[in-house]
């Protein structure tokens, strides 16, 4: 019984694949000539109405001639409006833990301290050549020790825990300049409770 119904299931597809792969051919056998002849004619009218509906309008400017097709028919759009609405709209900025860093391509990121830093094409590509992931760099801003570079200026936050992280930020930026592992405290660094400056938003 079993088999009786596998054997008809399986005669009842194939006629089915039969059936879709045959039957388009017979209704396009069974059109009248005259009638493909006649949406032929209809559509070349359609098209020349299309073309009346167009109107050239040519712009002069700067001794060149812009040609703008404007159609009279279709709805209006002014882009003033459109301009205003995309400006509304706040760009997405990821979490810098869960962000796959790309050699040489900078961006925005926004801390697991809900700080927004930028990270520099320098920092990437450093980050990228010492193996050292976004998830690292958050590890060392969010809880790392903070130092100034005596010399440079330059704000440091330094992970010690695991590989010792080393994150430089711009003296009045929070723009990561450059990342680096480091497993002790540099002379040159004095302990500090620098802020961010809040430049990106």
């Amino acid at each position: 019984m079993k088999n009786n119904i596998f054997r008809n299931i399986i005669g009842l597809i194939c006629f089915t694949l039969i059936f879709s792969i045959v039957s388009p051919s017979f209704a396009f056998a069974s059109e009248p000539e005259g009638l493909q002849i006649n949406d032929s004619f209809n559509q070349e009218i359609n098209n020349e109405q299309e073309i009346n509906n167009e109107q050239e309008i040519i712009n002069e400017t700067d001794g060149e001639t812009d040609v703008i097709n404007q159609d009279l028919g279709g709805p209006k759009i002014d882009l003033e409006d459109e301009i205003q609405i995309e400006s509304r709209i706040a760009p997405v900025i990821p979490l810098l833990a869960t962000v796959t860093i790309r050699y040489g391509v900078p961006f925005l990121a926004k801390t697991a301290s809900k700080r927004i830093v930028y990270v520099s094409k320098h920092a990437t590509e450093q980050a990228i050549d010492r193996k050292i992931t976004a998830k690292m760099i958050d590890k060392a801003l969010t809880d790392g020790e903070k130092y100034v570079d005596g010399f440079s200026g330059a704000r440091i936050s330094w992970d010690q825990s695991g590989n010792g992280i080393a994150v430089l930020l711009k003296k009045n930026s929070d723009e990561i300049d450059t990342v680096y592992p480091e497993d002790h405290k540099k002379l040159k660094w004095l302990k500090s409770s620098w802020k961010y400056v809040g430049d990106f938003k």
